[in-house]
């Protein structure tokens, strides 16, 4: 399902010749697959969710995958066709439905049981995530500085509130 989920994200870029915009977007590009490569060391040993094996993917595999693809071609997607200049009601709902189809498509994960969770995380913290995650892509793109203390904050804050730790 993992892979599926890349695949189809990678098509959708690549017939909607979204790719082709990739240096438009690159900075923000980096900044959503770092953000996931920062969790992932920082939580190795303390994971908040996990993804389950299936077809040529365990949790490492389908989480490079996710970095390398699903998270770069649903930045450029995301920022492609964002309705600047169509008025703020049309950007809300346009914002909420990303937020919305990733919490779906998170949902229908833990359904099927390619991801499950740990040390207190829920669908409704993924939820609460995505919400911060579409509006940091979005500032970031025209706000670097406020998008990467947004970034720190909350980094700082799941790591408090979570209790990860930091010393092993």
């Amino acid at each position: 399902m993992i892979l599926a989920t890349n695949v189809l994200f990678a098509l959708a870029a690549l017939f909607t010749g979204t790719w082709r915009k990739w240096r438009e977007f690159y900075d923000t590009i980096l900044l959503v697959s770092f953000w996931n490569v920062f969790y992932n060391f920082i939580c190795h040993d303390y994971m908040t969710w996990k993804f389950h094996p299936e077809i040529l993917l365990a949790h490492k595999q389908a989480d490079l995958l996710n970095t390398f693809v699903l998270l770069p071609s649903t930045t450029l997607l995301y920022l492609r066709f964002f309705p600047l200049r169509q008025g703020l009601g049309r950007q809300l709902v346009y914002y909420f439905a990303w937020v919305a189809g990733y919490s779906a498509l998170e949902g229908i994960w833990l359904l099927v049981g390619v991801i499950s969770y740990e040390r207190g995380w829920t669908l409704w913290w993924s939820v609460a995530f995505y919400f911060v995650m579409f509006a940091v892509i979005l500032l970031h793109d025209r706000r670097k500085g406020w998008a990467l203390t947004i970034c720190g904050v909350c980094v700082v804050l799941l790591i408090a509130h979570f209790d990860v730790p930091l010393r092993k």
